[in-house]
């Protein structure tokens, strides 16, 4: 049996540049949380998603990455999501007239009357390149059509019942050096 122990990981890109994951940062939210979408069409930070994070260089990727698993109380399907850096929007940057922009939306489980018992998902990533060694907080962001609550890792009504989920949501940021 063999062992192999490195302090650091690098592999050669096609363009002759080495690449290879200098720090990772996280939260990880295993309780339950109500998050308010007070103000419809309005771009805002979900709370408790951040995670800081000061590369070491400045031309360093930032790889992000969320999960969230909530429930709904209103529509799910008019909802996009994105991360902020600081109070940067990182979305989709084409001129978009009066469209709203995003990174995602959520994969919608179940849209009738009785929605109170299955949950949404949402998984994203982004890359970001933000040319700085000073630290940055990445957030979770969100844009709902309409005022809504999110029951982040429970369905609506949560009901001691095994038709009736609980999970775990997480924001990550990794560095990786070029």
């Amino acid at each position: 049996m063999s062992t192999l122990r490195v302090d650091s990981l690098q592999g050669q890109t096609q363009d002759g540049t080495y690449r290879y994951l200098v720090q990772m940062k996280h939260f990880q939210l295993t309780t339950t949380q109500t998050e308010t979408i007070a103000s419809a069409n309005t771009d805002q930070a979900i709370s408790n998603f951040t995670v800081n994070i000061t590369p070491t260089r400045a031309n360093s990727i930032i790889k992000l990455e969320a999960q969230l698993y909530f429930e709904s109380a209103n529509n799910a399907w008019d909802t996009l999501f994105f991360f902020f850096r600081d109070s940067t929007k990182l979305a989709h940057t084409e001129s978009a007239g009066s469209r709203r922009v995003g990174i995602a939306s959520p994969t919608v489980n179940y849209h009738a009357s009785d929605n109170a018992s299955t949950v949404e998902m949402l998984h994203m990533g982004y890359f970001d390149s933000p040319n700085t060694t000073s630290s940055i907080a990445y957030k979770l962001g969100v844009n709902a059509l309409q005022t809504n609550n999110f029951f982040i890792n429970r369905t609506v009504t949560d009901t001691d019942s095994n038709g009736y989920e609980r999970g775990v949501s997480w924001i990550s940021a990794m560095e990786i050096a070029q």
